[in-house]
Order: C-alpha cells, then sequence, then structure tokens
C-alpha cells in the first residue's frame, strides 16, 4: 500500500457538518479549506466595525460558511472553544492554538512550549472522543525535523477514534489514525501569513531579469556541524560564494556553540558577506523571529546568485545524527519528511536552487506522482551536494554548460510552482480524510 493513501469507507451524507475550533478570519479559511467551491463574498474579512479597521482585534463570533468540495455539500462554523459536543466533524489545529493563546507570535515552531501536547490536549481529546456522535481531527503540522506522531507516543497515549494530521509521513509503522497532509502542510506557509511567505509568490516577477553578482551562493544563518564541513569544501571554490546572516552572535542572542568557529568564518568571508540583521533606523530587521528572519531572507539573499544552494532538512542526515547521539529508541521521533520555509520560499519566488540533499528534489516529485500531476525532471542526480560540488564548480567555468544548468533549474522549479498552486487550489487533503473516513474506528486503545 501507498503510505500516502488508506483504504477508507465512504458515508453516505448530503450535508458535512464541520466545526473549526478556533477564531475566524479569511486566511485561516484558505488554510483549513482551499480548493473548496465557495462564493468568495462568503468568506468574509470581518464581522464588525472594531475588526473591520484593526486587523488585529480576533475575530470572536461565530462565522458560518456553506461551500461544496467534489459535489459534497460542506457547512463550516468557525466557533472557538465551544460546540465540541455537536454532532459532525470537529477541527483543531496546534499551531493556531498556540497563536489565539497568545503563546506564539506566528506559525513557526517552539519546541520550548510543546509539553503541552501531552499535559493539555491529549487528555482533552481522549475525553471528546467519548462523543461517538462527533468525529475529531487534530492537525499537527510544526515544519521541523521531529515526527509529532512518534515523539508524543499518540499510538499509546491517544484514543485511535481522533484523527491526528502532520507533515511527516507515517514510519516503521502505519497508525490508523494518522494521516500525513501535503496541500495543507504547504498552504501552511501561506496561510496564516505570519512570516510573510504569502509575497514571496508576488514576487517572482521581479527577480527573474536580474542580473546575479555570483553563480552560486550558499547562504549560512545558524551554524553547526554539516554546514561547516561543506563550507570547509566550497570556500576555495571561485564559483560558490558564502554569505553569512547574524545569528545568536549579537550581545543579545550570545549563544555560540560551535567553539568559536563562526568568528574564524566571518573573518574569512569579508564584510561584503556578511548580512547584519541589526543596523541603525532604517536597516534594523530585528532581533531572531521568525518573520525578521524571512523579511531578511527575501530582499538580501535572493539577489546575489543565479543559483542557491540550501541546506533544507535531511531525514537522513537527522536520523544518522540520532543514531551517533542517542539510543535507537529515540529514532522514530526523527521527522521524515523534507519541507521547509527554505525550499517553499524559493518555489513560491521561482528561484533556482540545489538543496544540499536530494531527498529534498525527491520529496516534491513524489507529491506531484502521488497527485498524477506531470511535471519537469530536476537536472541533477546525487546524493548529498557534497558529492558534485567540484562538478558544479567546473560547470560554472564554462558559460555555455552554465547557462544551460540555470536554465533547466529555472525550467523545473517555475514548474513545481505552477503544478503546486495549481494543486492547492483544486484539492485539500484534509478534506480528502474528513469527509471520506470512517467515522468511528473499530479499535480504541485508550479507553
Amino acid at each position: 500500500m501507498d503510505f500516502l493513501s488508506k483504504p477508507i469507507g465512504v458515508r453516505i451524507m448530503e450535508k458535512f457538518k464541520i466545526y473549526v475550533h478556533h477564531n475566524y478570519s479569511y486566511e485561516r479559511f484558505w488554510y483549513f479549506f482551499h480548493g473548496v467551491d465557495v462564493d468568495i463574498n462568503d468568506v468574509v474579512t470581518h464581522t464588525n466595525k472594531e475588526n473591520a479597521f484593526n486587523k488585529k482585534i480576533p475575530i470572536t463570533d461565530k462565522v458560518n460558511i456553506k461551500c461544496k468540495y467534489k459535489e459534497r455539500i460542506l457547512n463550516i462554523k468557525f466557533v472557538g472553544d465551544s460546540d465540541w459536543n455537536l454532532e459532525g466533524e470537529h477541527i483543531f489545529d496546534y499551531s493556531i492554538f498556540l497563536y489565539d493563546k497568545k503563546m506564539a507570535s506566528d506559525r513557526g515552531f517552539n519546541s520550548n512550549i510543546m509539553e503541552i501536547i501531552d499535559d493539555e490536549l491529549i487528555p482533552k481529546f481522549n475525553k471528546l472522543s467519548k462523543n461517538v456522535k462527533s468525529k475529531y481531527h487534530f492537525i499537527y503540522i510544526k515544519w521541523e525535523g521531529h515526527h509529532g506522531y512518534n515523539h508524543h507516543k499518540m499510538s499509546d497515549t491517544l484514543n485511535y477514534n481522533i484523527n491526528v494530521y502532520g507533515d511527516d509521513f507515517p514510519i516503521h509503522t502505519n497508525p490508523k489514525n494518522y494521516f500525513f497532509l501535503f496541500t495543507n502542510t504547504f498552504i501552511s506557509f501561506i496561510y496564516p501569513n505570519t512570516l510573510g511567505l504569502r509575497e514571496f509568490y508576488f514576487m517572482e516577477k521581479f527577480i527573474k531579469n536580474l542580473k546575479f553578482k555570483h553563480k552560486m551562493n550558499f547562504p549560512i544563518r545558524r551554524l553547526y556541524g554539516t554546514k561547516i564541513k561543506l563550507y570547509e569544501q566550497i570556500k576555495s571554490l571561485k564559483n560558490i560564494n558564502v554569505t553569512h546572516s547574524s545569528f545568536h552572535d549579537t550581545k543579545q542572542y550570545s549563544n555560540d556553540q560551535v567553539g568559536g568557529y563562526r568568528s574564524k568564518m566571518i573573518n574569512e568571508l569579508g564584510k561584503e558577506n556578511i548580512i547584519e540583521k541589526r543596523g541603525y533606523g532604517i536597516d534594523d530587521w530585528g532581533g531572531e523571529w521568525n518573520d525578521s528572519n524571512i523579511n531578511e531572507m527575501m530582499f538580501k539573499l535572493y539577489n546575489i546568485a543565479d543559483v542557491n544552494i540550501i541546506p533544507e532538512y535531511s531525514p537522513n542526515e537527522a536520523l544518522n545524527k540520532v543514531i551517533k547521539e542517542k539510543s535507537k529508541k529515540k529514532i522514530p521521533t526523527i521527522g521524515t519528511s523534507f519541507i521547509t520555509e527554505k525550499s517553499v520560499s524559493h518555489i513560491l519566488i521561482g528561484k533556482p536552487f540545489i538543496p544540499i540533499s536530494y531527498e529534498t528534489v525527491e520529496f516534491y516529485e513524489k507529491m506531484m506522482l502521488h497527485n498524477n500531476v506531470e511535471f519537469k525532471k530536476y537536472p541533477l542526480t546525487y546524493s548529498h551536494i557534497r558529492d558534485i560540488i567540484q562538478d558544479l564548480n567546473t560547470i560554472a567555468d564554462d558559460e555555455v554548460l552554465w547557462k544551460k544548468l540555470v536554465f533547466e533549474l529555472q525550467e523545473w522549479v517555475s514548474d513545481m510552482r505552477k503544478n503546486i498552486i495549481q494543486l492547492i487550489q483544486t484539492k485539500n487533503d484534509l478534506l480528502e480524510v474528513v469527509l471520506n473516513n470512517n467515522k468511528i474506528k473499530e479499535t480504541s486503545n485508550i479507553i
């Protein structure tokens, strides 16, 4: 069986009542319900004069929107923390919950507070699972390299009647109540737009015809072992530039975990390749906040080179690190998908990129295959970029070969961008499960 699909039973039902247990916003509607057939006038932006003219005032009114998904009628209600016992489908999202509780300022993940899942949310849903007339759906999209379902031992702690959705493929076993979501994961980088990644999509036309100083650039922000090894390998190659964005090396964020290597690297790179976040007045990009880092990335890292080398998350690399540093019992917590803001931003803005691990390319192409979408093949084949880094430098010496490679990389990212946008406009992986999955599981692991 394909790891992305499961046998599902179809319920004969004309209308689906769906309760979203969060405050309403039009951005949240598109996050949860992209791909539906809806009258745009029904997707309201405000409910009264107060939140009409101040978007920071949360909409706590209950909002009802009717629409269709693949000819199925949906009656959607945003109800906040109420109506949990009404018959229907109940949707809850961990990141939105943190945002509404003011425990997080954006969609970025915070590992320091994830115990709330074990201490509060799992007990809450176990109690709710006793209501056999309803179905509860817990979304845990985190953008980080640990497998949420396994990290929290949900196979042992959470009732199987609760569906869990994440941005990781199932590993080792395929839990009956765990589902991987691609369309919802990708659009979570766009809506709610707390980081400004949506704007990358509209920046594409402004960077296509720019002239770049370098052929390749390897941007480094967080500095750790594997990046140091790659930097040492490429720092003497004339066709690959390296930039360093400030991170934890200022007085406010003194957290040097690389034994003073950062200072050595900064001296070697030279002032023109150091991207400072702090500056005077208009040049001050703020602190170590996700939105500040994204803004800095958009306006300072996409006009440097023809092609960016990106250190996207590598599950194999993470797995090898765990095997080396921890007991094998910890291995199942490793995240098994490869999508973070690095590749997403490059795809949205249409910027040619070469990921450090080929797993990133395989992931996106696998998503196209799963959705029966035709796509252009990536022009390079490798395992880790260190295997081809010398070849890339040699190709860049030949203008004809280099222009050909850049053209093919541009074609791939532009094609992937078009395919993904079309996919999230026409399909919703969450609704595919919610509307088709058996209402009640036969087995219940938690009483």
